[in-house]
C-alpha cells in the first residue's frame, strides 16, 4: 500500500502529470477520473492494470511491471478490456 505524501505518492502524480500532457492529440474531449477506490480492473494489450480516467475514444491505464515498476499511459477504447477480479492478473501493490 502507498501512503500519501509518500515518494511514491508523488512519483506517481509526475507521471498523471505527464500522461495527462501527452494524451492523444486527436481526442480533445474532457478526461473524466474514476473514482480512486472502484477503479474497474482491465486487460491491454498483455497488460492488467487499472483504468484511472477515460475520455471518449482512449482511457487511461495505470500497472506495474515485472520488476514492480509503475508505469501510465493511453489505450485506445477499442483494446481495453474490463476484467472480473478473478481473471485478473495485475500487481496488488497498485
Amino acid at each position: 500500500m502507498i501512503k500519501s505524501g509518500s515518494p511514491e505518492d508523488m512519483e506517481r502524480m509526475m507521471a498523471r502529470l505527464e500522461a495527462d500532457q501527452s494524451r492523444p492529440i486527436d481526442d480533445p474531449a474532457p478526461i473524466r477520473d474514476f473514482p480512486k477506490y472502484g477503479r474497474p480492473l482491465v486487460y491491454v494489450s498483455g497488460i492488467y492494470g487499472m483504468a484511472v480516467a477515460w475520455t471518449h475514444t482512449y482511457g487511461l491505464i495505470e500497472w506495474l511491471d515485472s520488476s514492480g515498476k509503475y508505469h501510465i499511459g493511453w489505450a485506445h477504447s477499442s483494446n481495453i478490456k474490463r476484467v472480473k477480479p478473478e481473471e485478473w492478473k495485475g500487481a496488488s501493490a497498485l
